[in-house]
């Protein structure tokens, strides 16, 4: 498989099709991937080479880097995808990486060949030129304008989520292509539009949308839960400097947190008021739990409350997840190397008996195994040394 996208969406799924065993040659223009630059780094200081994001995109490929600037470069990929069964590209509609390299062009001559183009509003449509961030795919393609609380400006989920469901979205696309190229001979262009993978799926936002369709209501950032009281319930920090938190304290779980708390003064008042405490007497309810929290590590505070029937959460940050006793009795995190050394990757959400994921490199250093793809492609070493001499390939 040749990856020539670039970004998050498209190396996310060729991303997913290496991790589970295709061999993928990531082609990057001389400055590398856009990705590179992206971060987060180590220490905050920009390197191409150690880059989070490029890291976790890239792991399981090799590759090439290739100047498009340069006469003789579309005949080194042309050659790349000569031998591939699929083609994984994000260039903007009608304008390809170089010339012979649109995806009409790519499988001219090679009927089985796959080329699934990953791009912001897809390769049609009055939208296609546009360009796309993270924020503009959540607000165009998903429910931003309920996103937030009503008195601020809505806002956008972490990350790079949007644009990674995009692409996992045309990595099962792509296989659905590869099984008929397959069974028939004959391969297809799959055209994924980032824009449509939001508004067309199985998130919040389907269901949005059918909601409109069927009331007319649209719906708004809420209220902050409490609001014109003081709420019960919430985040409070833990003896070791974490959180937890409580959410929001149904009825029906009042008696198990009071067993929790053991607060003498809230145990007397509910069983005097019962479930109105937490209407008259919220800042003591508040207080209660604050204290109970503080005098507890977060787990343990997790697992006291959840044995009693009372449901309590750790509020996991990035670096508390690498230790959480789930994700490690179930071995997801696996030590891979990185140009910062041995490091955790995240590893598969579904489990396979003999198959499925697998770590079996790190992404790939700028122009790593250019040498090593252009010889299995079957360009001789003259050749090689012509096109690096002329910086085609780097």
């Amino acid at each position: 498989m040749v990856d020539l996208s670039q970004g998050v969406a498209g190396p996310f799924c060729a991303k997913i099709l290496a991790d589970h065993g295709a061999s993928v040659v990531k082609v990057e223009p001389p400055d590398g991937d856009e990705t590179r630059r992206m971060g987060p780094f180590p220490g905050d200081e920009s390197d191409p080479e150690r880059s989070g994001l490029f890291l976790h995109l890239n792991t399981n490929k090799k590759g090439i880097v290739v100047d498009f600037a340069v006469s003789g470069a579309t005949d080194v990929v042309r050659a790349l995808v000569g031998s591939a069964d699929i083609v994984i590209e994000s260039s903007r509609p009608g304008a390809p990486l170089a010339e012979g390299l649109d995806p009409a062009s790519l499988r001219d001559g090679h009927p089985g060949l796959v080329v699934t183009s990953v791009t912001p509003f897809g390769q049609t449509g009055p939208y296609r030129d546009y360009r796309m961030t993270e924020i503009v795919a959540f607000a165009m393609g998903g429910p931003m304008n309920s996103s937030g609380v009503p008195d601020r400006e809505p806002v956008k989920m972490a990350g790079n989520v949007v644009q990674m469901q995009s692409g996992a979205t045309a990595a099962t696309a792509t296989l659905g292509a590869l099984w008929h190229a397959v069974g028939t001979g004959v391969g297809q262009h799959v055209d994924v539009a980032t824009y449509e993978t939001q508004n067309g799926s199985l998130d919040r936002r389907r269901y949005y949308l059918l909601s409109y369709q069927y009331s007319g209501y649209v719906t708004q950032r809420q209220q902050k839960v409490g609001a014109g009281r003081i709420a019960v319930g919430g985040r409070y920090p833990t003896k070791d400097g974490r959180m937890i938190t409580t959410g929001a304290v149904w009825p029906t779980h009042l008696p198990r947190m009071v067993g929790v708390l053991g607060d003498e003064q809230l145990s007397a008042l509910f069983a005097e008021s019962g479930e109105s405490v937490v209407i008259e007497q919220p800042g003591l309810v508040n207080d209660a739990i604050a204290a109970w929290a503080a005098s507890r590590e977060a787990r343990a505070a997790m697992r006291e409350a959840q044995r009693a029937g009372w449901p309590v959460v750790v509020v996991n940050d990035p670096r508390s997840l690498l230790t959480d006793e789930h994700l490690v009795a179930r071995g997801f995190w696996v030590q891979g190397d990185s140009p910062m050394g041995a490091v955790p990757y995240t590893g598969a959400a579904v489990k396979v008996d003999g198959g499925g994921w697998e770590l079996r490199s790190p992404a790939p250093r700028l122009g790593e195994h250019t040498d090593e793809v252009l010889r299995a492609a079957g360009l001789d070493e003259e050749r090689i040394s012509e096109l690096r001499k002329r910086g085609a390939v780097r």
